[in-house]
């Protein structure tokens, strides 16, 4: 039986390769980016964005996530000087959007086919499928986190008591 942290790596290896095979039809596609991080606000956009709980833990497992205060404003928590802070972590959602509303034509189409991609992994490595607002998957997971750093543990060495 694998353990946890080797089939970590063997999803989130073949995570990078699925999303190194999308850099290279976008950069085919040329959509165009100004690096503004306009996109990161999402009330400007008036859109949600999504991830899949491998996406979040991919981030997770490599990026500290800010407070849980910080996710709530409906602004990419990881947008820093209007730039993303997690570029080469960042969600297939982030992936895909692009300002240029010509692209915005075939962007639905490019999203579908390596959202199959990434939802295959979950059923390759029979892991759980979760594919939900990415900010909500943020504040559960910084709570989540936030309760196993006040739990107690036992000390699995054997005490010595003097």
């Amino acid at each position: 039986m694998k353990t946890q942290s080797v089939l970590n790596d063997n999803i989130y290896s073949e995570l990078v390769i699925i999303y190194r095979q999308l850099e290279q039809e976008l950069t085919q596609l040329n959509p165009g980016c100004d690096k503004c991080g306009t996109c990161c606000n999402f009330t400007t956009f008036d859109h949600v964005l999504y991830a899949s709980s491998i996406e979040v833990g991919f981030i997770t497992q490599h990026k500290e996530v800010p407070d849980r205060s910080n996710i709530s404003n409906n602004i990419c928590p990881f947008l820093k000087d209007n730039r993303c802070s997690i570029r080469d972590f960042r969600m297939l959602g982030c992936r895909v959007f692009y300002c240029n509303v010509h692209y915005q034509e075939i962007s639905h189409d490019v999203y579908e086919k390596y959202y199959r991609m990434i939802k295959d992994l979950s059923i390759k490595y029979n892991v759980q499928w979760k594919y939900s607002p990415f900010l909500e998957q943020l504040a559960e997971f910084k709570s989540i986190s936030s309760a196993l750093a006040n739990t107690l543990y036992p000390d699995p060495s054997p005490s010595v008591h003097s």
